[in-house]
């Protein structure tokens, strides 16, 4: 069957596991398992929320890609994101992206520890995926 792409848009890791844990319910084949599998291996806890990518597009005017990545990375010091970004950024904009982004993290964090517990069914995801 020939598909016809109608959008393309960079995601994060954690989305693209996410969807490909929906698709898992009624098959995928390897590729996509594998996939999912580096996914779920390199994926941040909250952190692809649409809400931070679209924030920090907006607040530092970067393009949609750099974004992704920043998010991708999990960026700890200047450094990291200096990588991603290049010269696009001053030193003082790079840092308070950095604290805009754990900000982020830290509240995303602390609202899926308190709203659910996906402790268990992160372990058990992990381990299907280990049975591959």
């Amino acid at each position: 069957m020939v598909r016809k792409v109608i959008e393309e848009k960079p995601i994060p890791l954690g989305q693209v596991h996410d969807l490909l844990k929906i698709r898992e319910e009624t098959g995928i084949n390897y590729v996509q398992r594998v996939t999912a599998q580096h996914a779920e291996k390199l994926s941040r806890v909250a952190a692809y929320s649409e809400e931070v990518i679209q924030t920090l597009k907006d607040e530092f005017e970067l393009p949609r890609i750099l974004v992704v990545q920043i998010v991708n990375i999990n960026p700890k010091t200047p450094v990291d994101i200096r990588a991603v970004t290049g010269d696009r950024l001053s030193e003082d904009q790079i840092e308070q992206l950095l604290t805009r982004y754990s900000e982020f993290i830290a509240t995303l964090k602390q609202a899926v520890e308190t709203d659910e517990e996906p402790k268990d069914e992160v372990e058990e995801t992990e381990e299907s995926f280990e049975d591959l």
